[in-house]
This record gives C-alpha cells, structure tokens and sequence, in this order.
C-alpha cells in the first residue's frame, strides 16, 4: 500500500499497531533468493509485467507472469553466506529489489519463506538440497 504523507498525521492513534514502513524503491526485478546450507537459488520476476500492482507482486489478481533465472555474482553470494552464518540460519528466502541503475536493495529474509514456485517454474533443485540437509543432520 502506498502512504503519503497526509495519511501519517493521524500516526499517534497507531502507537499501539506494529507497522513497518518503507521507502519506495524503483525496480526492475524483484528477486526471491532461496538459500540452503550455503546453496542460492534465485528466481527474478521482471517488475514491468506486474506493473499494476504498483508495489507488491503479491497484491491478489495481479499476473506476476512467468519467473526468470537470474546469476548473482560471487561476492553478493559469499556475503550472503557470512549473513546466514552470523544469524545461524541454514535456510531462509530473501527478498531483493533489483533497481534500475544495477543496485540490489535487501527487503526482508523469511525462515519459513516460500520457494515452491521457484522450483517448479525454473526446475530448480531446492526440495533435493533440502532434503539433503535434514538427511546429513539425522544422527
């Protein structure tokens, strides 16, 4: 939903709601990053197909159409892996913008995200990496 700046003059009377507000950011992709025990799998979702949903690709009725493989490069993934490592997460799905001048902007990383489209639409590997995890973690 977008705010402008008259709907937050009222903001006191929601002192007891917890909200979170954010600065709209420009897109060209928004990507889903599913990480697994040191493994990415991405999936990007070009920003232009959704355009009506003006903010969130997940508005109800909005065709987001079809999920993009998408390489994110050495060093974002090494980064990726020191910040799962400091927060002891072995799996979590994260959320970028990708703006249009090249910058990826993090949104929000999920423990329990979903990532079964990304795997159907891309045939990526991620109930295998999964699974293998929880087998190696058994004893």
């Amino acid at each position: 939903m977008l705010l402008a700046r008259e709907d937050l003059q009222d903001a006191e009377s929601l002192r007891y709601c917890p909200m979170v507000f954010q600065e709209q950011i420009p897109k060209q992709q928004e990507l889903r990053v599913v990480y697994v025990n040191g493994n990415v799998f991405v999936g990007a979702l070009n920003a232009d197909v959704y355009a009506a949903a003006k903010v969130d690709w997940r508005k109800p009725g909005v065709e987001v159409g079809a999920w993009q493989h998408h390489q994110l490069n050495n060093e974002f993934v090494r980064r990726l892996q020191t910040f799962m490592g400091k927060f002891g997460l072995s799996f979590g799905c994260l959320d970028f913008i990708l703006t249009p001048s090249g910058e990826y902007v993090f949104l929000e990383i999920n423990p329990v995200g979903e990532w079964g489209m990304l795997e159907k639409d891309l045939d990526l590997p991620i109930a295998s990496a999964i699974a293998e995890v929880l087998l190696s973690n058994r004893n």
